[in-house]
């Protein structure tokens, strides 16, 4: 009679082991988002609950979130951010899909002009925003120099130091640079879109209104939603252009969040509040953010 040694139960070890090792492998990337992340964002928590006036700082609690809700500064600087937001995104879009559907339909040096539409977008913000200062100066800037020499305008504007010019201005520059962005993304759609649904539109006598509208922008819902939405959350938070531009002004008509905290941080010495209008501002983010992960889900464009 043969005995069988006894098996003992497996317990798992060598999957412990192996986790492990999943774990190292993570290591450096949590310490990278530590670092660059959640120790400075959890630094802007403790901050936002102090009062900092240079070297000295008092715990003052809720009370910088309180100034924020019960002073103007904090709103009007809101309302500039979502007129802003919502003008340039717009244009955007709207741009951006015009000119995917033309550089979609072309066949000549379609490589050069995708490079020269890209041109805004690959030029530094701040180094964009500078040439613009250049061009949009009231003496000597090449824009008064084309609008008067057209008869558009009878003089020249001074386009930065008008508040309404202010921020149709930083509005147009931010299109211009943005726009490039959205028509990389739907352009990429266009081209995903199969021939055969065309050609059976125009089979059906379909205008090429209707094709845009019955095949075109059908294909395209999903990724325009998630094109909106991940302008928005660029857009919102834009900082460099209206920095350099306008620095926030004339009296504060282009003054979006991003350039209130740095203003209210250096230049009025006030960390705690700047520090809460930035959390402020990451919970409009979060949001826009959370949308875009709930659209972006697994499965979610094969359902649209």
């Amino acid at each position: 009679m043969t005995h069988h040694p006894q098996t003992r139960a497996w317990r798992g070890i060598g999957l412990r082991r192996e986790r492990w090792h999943g774990y190292y492998f993570l290591g450096p990337s949590i310490v990278l988002i530590l670092a660059l992340i959640a120790i400075p964002l959890g630094h802007a928590v403790v901050t936002s609950l102090y009062r900092v006036r240079g070297l000295r700082s008092d715990f003052v609690g809720l009370d910088n979130y309180v100034r924020l809700f019960t002073r103007s500064e904090f709103w009007d600087s809101l309302q500039v951010s979502i007129l802003f937001t919502a003008v340039c995104v717009f244009f955007h879009m709207a741009l951006g899909l015009g000119l995917a559907l033309l550089l979609n339909r072309l066949a000549f040096a379609r490589t050069a002009v995708r490079i020269g539409f890209l041109a805004p977008w690959i030029v530094a913000p701040s180094i964009g925003a500078l040439i613009w200062v250049w061009m949009l100066d009231p003496q000597f800037g090449v824009v008064n120099h084309l609008l008067v020499s057209a008869g558009i305008l009878s003089e020249g504007k001074a386009w930065l130091a008008d508040p309404t010019l202010a921020l149709v201005s930083v509005m147009v520059v931010d299109i211009w640079r943005g726009t490039p962005f959205v028509m990389l993304l739907l352009l990429a759609g266009l081209q995903g879109i199969p021939k055969d649904q065309y050609e059976a539109a125009r089979m059906d006598g379909a205008t090429a209104w209707q094709e845009l509208r019955y095949v075109t922008l059908p294909n395209l819902r999903y990724l325009l939603v998630v094109a909106s939405t991940l302008d928005i959350i660029y857009t919102i938070r834009h900082f460099d252009i209206i920095a350099v531009m306008t620095g926030g002004g004339p009296t504060g008509a282009t003054e979006v969040l991003p350039v209130l905290i740095y203003n209210t941080a250096f230049s009025q010495n006030a960390f705690g509040r700047a520090s809460a209008v930035g959390i402020m501002l990451l919970g409009i983010i979060l949001i826009f953010s959370m949308a875009y992960l709930k659209l972006t889900k697994p499965g979610k464009a094969r359902e649209d």
